[in-house]
């Protein structure tokens, strides 16, 4: 197995703020996986326990929608609500360090993708044995969950009034 470059790990917002040698510390919990273009790396639904870094490769983010198909019955179709890449040293998978393991979305591979994984019991351990590194972590990911949070929030207040206005027209 190929080690991760510490550097490169440094991108990620992810681990902002942690010294070189916890970086070191977290680099011995990463495995790499490629992915082919078209590979459904989380299934919405199914139960993970693995964090996933995209270090390399564009990935869509699917989300399962309801749809009203007549009166009384209701079908349903995946929407891809966002593309990231490997610039955006971006990750996801992070609700199963917080016991959430049911996946809430689908990631696809749409280009041939290099991931660094970490099993999220790996992280634990190391949280345990580092509480600096697990506190940096989480807080780190509260800030870009709460980011994340806003956005759709204001989406959801955008997509509201249009349908109000659409709907009162």
């Amino acid at each position: 197995m190929k080690k991760v470059d510490r550097k490169k790990l440094g991108l990620f917002p992810l681990f902002s703020g942690l010294t070189d040698s916890e970086l070191d510390a977290v680099v011995d919990i990463i495995a790499t996986k490629d992915m082919d273009p078209g590979t459904v790396i989380i299934r919405e639904g199914d139960i993970g326990d693995e964090i996933f870094l995209l270090d390399e490769g564009t990935v869509d983010i699917h989300k399962t929608l309801t749809i009203v198909t007549s009166k009384q019955e209701f079908g349903t179709k995946e929407r891809s609500f966002i593309r990231l890449t490997g610039d955006d040293h971006c990750f996801f998978g992070e609700l199963a360090l917080f016991g959430t393991r049911e996946r809430s979305a689908s990631v696809q591979a749409v280009l041939k993708c290099k991931l660094m994984v970490i099993k999220a019991d790996d992280f634990i351990r190391l949280f345990d044995r580092e509480p600096r590194i697990g506190y940096v972590v989480v807080s780190n990911i509260a800030a870009i969950l709460s980011i994340n949070l806003r956005k759709t929030n204001e989406d959801v207040i955008k997509l509201t009034t249009a349908l109000s206005l659409a709907l009162s027209g």
